[in-house]
């Protein structure tokens, strides 16, 4: 589990380090294609994407986990939370607003 926490926060320092510069590649892209059909000027700009699109730096790759638990699967995306954790600070309160349903 210790590995995964690990590994899931090395993605998430690659996405981070190349998310802007993947968003100016992606910039400059269009506008140097709109430029180009502007002018009628034949451009090859595919360096500039393809420089920093790696598979690691990938947002598809991150992954949700409890802050607490380290667990994946029920992971509320408000609070970072998974399903357990959030019902037990709901019972003892100590997420404000919210109670157990009692029946």
């Amino acid at each position: 589990m210790l590995a995964l926490k690990i590994k899931d926060l090395k993605f998430r320092k690659l996405f981070l380090k190349n998310e802007k510069k993947i968003k100016i590649s992606k910039f400059l892209l269009t506008n140097l294609l709109s430029f180009a059909k502007k002018k009628a000027i034949s451009i090859n700009p595919t360096f500039l994407f393809l420089q920093y699109k790696t598979k690691k730096s990938s947002k598809t790759r991150l992954t949700n986990r409890c802050v607490y638990t380290n667990r994946t699967k029920g992971v509320n995306r408000y609070y970072s939370l998974s399903r357990i954790v959030l019902r037990d600070f709901m019972q003892f309160g100590i997420i404000p607003g919210y109670t157990k349903a009692v029946w």
